[in-house]
């Protein structure tokens, strides 16, 4: 049964919260009274996790990601299918990386299923898909977890991009027809993403919850073009995610690449809404921690917006972490435009220093809560 705004946001102890959100969108960002610690240009470069492509440790794909790591250029790298298709490989990559930068994001989807990169045929535990996985019980599920948080910390990481935290339909590309959601119910799913977050926080491994408000229900894959959530989304997806803000689960959020004209009348997706993510995910259901983009190169934002676009419009949305896998038409000096964009940006008033700091504030709680 679905459920309407008013219950919802009562499950999520939040009764009577963001009457009229729709219509709150602040113009500015709340002023930050502390003086940055960092200088703009390294706080800029910070936000910026960046793909590359090539599998060979000793490439030039590895040897490029390896100098902006070192000149702290950007603050991690994301590693695809793409970069890990054998296990020594991508083992001596990720060492290679790790070395370059001791404290950068090393991320990855090790979220199982379909959609786990260092697989079982790489000597890695192989993790059931979600729906699969929650047919054999929590306790069992937690169990394999702890076994798979450790081999990722053990190969380097400290990123997952994962769990999912979207609500289970057979009908659904992206997450439904591959098993990818723990189920239908909020309450079981957010255990079992808890679940999932404890075993790999234990291993100081940050996990980007995804994909906010909810991709379960949707028809279409944002990794080709916009999927439109507007006749399909209900209050009732964003459940498990305020179940997990409210457990005290939830340290980073990934928005996903999703239009939905009833949150959004200017029909901007999730990524670049800032009525959704700070309106609905902030001051509705008062999260407070992180906040990450999908994959910028995917479809659903490429074939609409120029990466000079999704990146602005991304940070004034309120996104605290810039995802790029740089695998659609590659730039070696992405690191470089990026900062050009938004030092332009600030220069012209259409974003502030302020939303850079912030952002910044946000990812040194990530970290304090992480690394400890």
């Amino acid at each position: 049964m679905k459920m309407d705004r008013r219950q919802v946001l009562a499950g999520l102890g939040l009764a009577g919260a963001g009457a009229g959100m729709a219509g709150a969108q602040p113009e500015t960002l709340p002023r930050i009274a502390a003086v940055p610690v960092r200088p703009l240009e390294a706080q800029i470069a910070r936000l910026i996790i960046m793909g590359f492509v090539g599998a060979d440790p000793q490439g030039e794909g590895a040897a490029t990601m390896e100098r902006h790591l070192e000149e702290r250029s950007i603050g991690g790298v994301l590693m695809l299918r793409h970069n890990a298709r054998e296990r020594d490989p991508a083992l001596a990559l990720a060492a290679r990386l790790r070395a370059a930068s001791a404290d950068a994001w090393l991320a990855i989807d090790q979220e199982g299923g379909v959609v786990q990169r260092l697989t079982g045929d790489m000597g890695f535990t192989r993790i059931p898909r979600a729906q699969a996985l929650a047919e054999q019980g929590l306790e069992a599920g937690a169990a394999l977890f702890a076994t798979a948080a450790r081999e990722l910390a053990e190969a380097g990481f400290n990123l997952n991009l994962a769990p999912i935290a979207d609500l289970h339909d057979p009908g659904n590309d992206a997450i439904g027809q591959y098993g990818r959601a723990y189920g239908g119910d909020a309450d079981s799913v957010a255990a079992w993403c808890a679940a999932f977050i404890e075993a790999f926080e234990a291993q100081n491994i940050a996990c980007a919850i995804k994909h906010f408000p909810g991709h379960g229900r949707s028809r279409g894959d944002s990794h080709d073009g916009f999927v439109d959530i507007t006749s399909t989304w209900s209050f009732e997806e964003a459940a498990p995610f305020g179940q997990l803000m409210r457990s005290g689960h939830a340290h980073l959020m990934m928005g996903a690449h999703l239009v939905n004209h009833r949150l959004d009348p200017d029909r901007l997706p999730v990524t670049l809404s800032r009525r959704v993510l700070h309106g609905l995910l902030r001051q509705v259901m008062g999260y407070e921690g992180a906040v990450i983009t999908d994959d910028l190169d995917m479809g659903a934002i490429r074939h609409h917006y120029s990466r000079e676009e999704a990146v602005i419009g991304a940070l004034k949305a309120g996104n605290d972490m810039l995802l790029i896998s740089n695998s659609a038409n590659p730039d070696p000096d992405l690191p470089a435009n990026i900062q050009r964009w938004v030092m332009a940006a600030i220069e012209r008033g259409e974003l502030s220093q302020d939303r850079i700091t912030e952002a910044n504030q946000r990812l040194d709680a990530l970290e304090t809560h992480v690394r400890g």
